[in-house]
């Protein structure tokens, strides 16, 4: 047996995931057999999967069925956007290899290139306004080549369950509002959608280079949920950032575009969580829509 430790809920897997001693014997084992040298287990930011650096490679192990978060869905939904991007020519990781190891538990793994480089988590507060500027313009071109229609996968629900947990940090009148909105309106066209474009998932290499990865929340949704992820997550509404990815916009329109895509993203809640305010204090639509004006007028 590779792993000898038990996982029986999502605690359980919350206090071991990325634990280095636990998982080397199963990280050795699935490097021999992809033959690549282990040197050992390198630091790596971890997610809510076991994610473990093997000298030039990404080792990523998904979360077991067993630990309440984990299942084929999730290691099938980052293949394909790992594949896609792969197939595109888009700045991400390249997929080396991919498979399941039978052991105490059923894990799945992706064996990805390691980008050196920074987050742009980790450069904000260094980067000047032209940088900002040329991130962002260099952004849109990514984004541009990579959210168009693609084949069905991971198709975007409304109203999921794990989803409305968290919608319940807010007012009950506030969600009640929301739902009667996202019932009566439509976003546009499916797309192939990254889903996390995050700080953390923005790669800056070489001072120059762009490059995306983790994409466990890649779907099939309106471009809306993107675009309220990276302008309202990735680049937290700075006006350099904005005026590379959008040149001139209609602050309107796209408050709007906004506002459609958080409410209806599986992780909206958490986004304006994080970079708007806090839930409990958003009572209505109304307050949110002015949350969201208000910086991109520079407010």
């Amino acid at each position: 047996m590779l792993f000898g430790h038990r996982i029986n809920n999502l605690e359980d897997w919350g206090r071991i995931y990325q634990d280095r001693d636990a998982f080397a014997p199963l990280v050795s084992y699935i490097a021999g057999k992809h033959g690549i040298a282990y040197p050992g287990i390198g630091k790596c930011t971890p997610g809510s999967n076991g994610v473990f650096r093997v000298g030039d490679y990404i080792m990523k192990i998904f979360a077991p069925e067993e630990s309440e978060i984990g299942g084929e869905e999730d290691f099938q939904t980052e293949k394909f956007g790992l594949e896609r991007a792969n197939r595109l020519q888009i700045a991400a990781p390249k997929l080396i290899a991919s498979g399941r190891v039978y052991d105490r538990y059923i894990f799945r793994y992706l064996i990805l290139t390691y980008i050196e480089g920074e987050s742009l988590a980790d450069l904000s507060g260094k980067l000047s306004a032209a940088e900002q500027f040329d991130i962002g313009r260099r952004l849109r071109e990514i984004v541009g080549q990579m959210d168009t229609p693609c084949e069905r996968f991971n198709s975007h629900v409304l109203f999921g369950r794990m989803a409305e947990e968290r919608w319940k940090a807010f007012p009950e009148g506030f969600r009640r509002e929301r739902e009667a909105y996202l019932k009566t309106r439509q976003g546009k066209g499916e797309v192939f959608v990254h889903g996390d474009l995050n700080p953390d998932n923005i790669i800056i290499h070489g001072g120059k280079e762009i490059y995306l990865i983790d994409f466990a929340d890649a779907m099939a949704a309106p471009i809306e949920l993107e675009m309220a992820a990276v302008i309202c997550g990735g680049f937290r509404f700075g006006r350099d950032y904005l005026r590379g990815f959008l040149g001139d916009y209609d602050r309107t329109a796209l408050t709007e575009e906004l506002l459609y895509g958080l409410l209806a993203h599986d992780y909206g809640a958490n986004i304006i969580r994080d970079n708007i305010g806090d839930p409990g204090r958003i009572s209505s639509l109304s307050e949110l829509r002015g949350r969201v004006w208000a910086p991109l007028c520079g407010k």
